[in-house]
C-alpha cells in the first residue's frame, strides 16, 4: 500500500529532522527505513565521509586498503565473527548468505518463515514469504520452504538432514515488528546443530536499534550467518554477511562490495555509535502507546510496531500533517524506526503525538 496519498517531497535534514520543499519541517521516525541511524547530516559523519571522497572511493576487491582495517577493527568492538563479506544491500547480504550455506553444507534446502521479509532478489525473494512480493516473478529459486513463524512443533518437523539451513527475523519487520519468542530461537539453534544445518540470522533491519548490537543477543544463541545492512552505514550503501567459515576465493564476489567510501561509512558510524554508547541507549527509548483502537506495541528498543484495531492510512496520515513521519507495517501497524540519535524526551513527545492522533480519529481515549 501506498505510505502516503500524496508523496511527500523532502529537500534537506537535520539530526532527527527533514524538510520539505515548502519548508515545513517533520520529526522523521522513519530514517529512510531504518537506514539513518547517527539522523541527519551528522557532523563527524560527514566530515569523515568528505574526507574520504577526496582521498579514495574505490579501489577494486583485489586490493586491500586501510579503510578496510578500520572497518574491520571497529566492527570487532562488536561481534567476533572471523569473516566478513561486504556487498551493497541487504538482500545482497541474504543471497550471499543463502549461496554460503548451500556451498558449505552441500545441500539445497532453505527453511524460511512465513511473513518473512529478506529481499527482492531472486534468491531472498524466494525465502520472502508474502504472495504480494512474489507475484509475477515466478518460477523462484527451488528448495525453499516455508514454516509457521515462533511455531515450534513446525520446525521440528521441517528441520531434517536435508536442511542447508534456517533463515528467520529476530524481530520480523515487515510482518509487523514480531519478536520471535525464546524456546522458538533455542529450538532453531539446537535443531540445526543436530542435524549439521547452518542458522541464518537476518539482522538487516533489526541490527543496532534493540539495545544490542544484534537482536539475536537477546536470545544468547549463537547463529552461523549473520546479514547486516540498512544502518550499518548510516546512509552509504554497504551490507555484511558475517561467518566463522571462510569461502573459497572466486566462489563469491561483488565489484562494488567493500570499497574505501563504503568501509569509512561503516567504520565512523559504529566508531560513533561506540563512542555515544547510543545502541545501549535505544533499549531506554522504547515507548508503548496507549490509546483507543491500539491493540498493543511490540517490539524492542527503537523499533517499534503500534498494532491498530483499523487500517492506519488515516492515522499515517494525519501524523504527517501534525508534523510526524511514521511508516507501516501491512495495514494496521504503525511503525517507528527513528534515529538512534533521537532523545527519550522526543520519543515521549512521538508518544503523545501518536496517542493524540488516534483519539481524535477514533472518536476518544481507549
Amino acid at each position: 500500500m501506498s505510505l502516503y496519498r500524496k508523496r511527500l517531497r523532502v529537500v534537506r535534514g537535520e539530526g532527527v529532522y527533514v524538510w520539505d520543499s515548502q519548508g515545513k519541517k517533520y520529526l522523521d521516525l522513519i530514517a529512510g527505513i531504518g537506514v539513518n541511524v547517527l539522523g541527519h547530516n551528522h557532523p563527524e559523519w560527514v566530515s569523515a565521509i568528505k574526507e574520504q571522497l577526496e582521498k579514495l572511493v574505490v579501489a577494486g576487491p583485489m586490493f586491500e586498503h586501510e579503510e578496510r582495517d578500520e572497518m574491520l577493527e571497529e566492527l570487532s568492538h562488536f561481534v567476533n565473527y572471523e569473516y566478513v563479506y561486504m556487498g551493497n544491500s541487504g538482500t545482497e547480504a541474504v543471497e550471499a548468505a543463502i549461496k554460503f550455506a548451500r556451498l558449505y553444507t552441500g545441500r539445497k534446502e532453505i527453511i524460511a518463515m512465513t511473513n518473512a521479509f529478506h529481499g527482492r532478489t531472486m534468491g531472498a525473494l524466494s525465502a520472502t514469504w508474502k504472495p504480494k512480493y512474489r507475484q509475477g516473478f515466478e518460477p523462484l529459486v527451488p528448495g525453499f520452504k516455508h514454516i509457521p513463524f515462533n511455531n515450534v512443533e513446525a520446525a521440528k518437523e521441517a528441520i531434517t538432514k536435508e536442511t542447508a539451513a534456517v533463515i528467520f527475523e529476530p524481530i520480523q519487520g515487515e510482518a509487523g515488528i514480531i519478536p520471535a519468542k525464546e524456546e522458538f530461537v533455542e529450538t532453531l539453534r539446537d535443531l540445526t546443530e543436530d542435524v549439521g544445518a547452518l542458522l541464518i540470522a537476518d539482522e538487516v533491519q533489526s541490527g543496532l536499534r534493540t539495545g544490542k548490537f544484534l537482536a539475536i543477543e537477546h536470545y544468547k544463541v549463537e547463529p552461523d550467518i549473520v546479514t547486516m545492512g540498512k544502518g550499518i552505514g548510516n546512509g552509504i550503501p554497504v551490507s555484511l554477511t558475517m561467518t566463522n567459515f571462510d569461502v573459497e576465493r572466486g566462489k563469491h564476489g561483488s565489484t562494488f562490495g567493500g570499497n574505501p567510501l563504503a568501509c569509512k561509512a561503516v567504520a565512523t558510524t559504529l566508531r560513533i555509535l561506540r563512542k555515544e554508547n547510543l545502541i545501549e541507549k535505544a533499549e531506554e527509548k522504547f515507548i508503548e502507546v496507549k490509546a483507543k483502537d491500539v491493540v498493543m506495541t511490540r517490539g524492542k528498543g527503537l523499533m517499534i510496531g503500534i498494532v491498530m484495531r483499523k487500517p492506519v492510512g488515516r492515522f499515517v496520515e494525519e501524523l504527517q500533517n501534525r508534523g510526524y513521519l511514521v511508516h507501516t507495517a501491512g495495514q494496521r501497524v504503525i511503525r517507528l524506526l527513528p534515529p538512534l540519535i533521537i532523545s527519550k524526551e522526543q520519543m515521549n513527545k512521538v508518544k503523545s503525538a501518536i496517542e493524540g492522533v488516534i483519539n481524535d480519529l477514533s472518536g476518544g481515549e481507549g
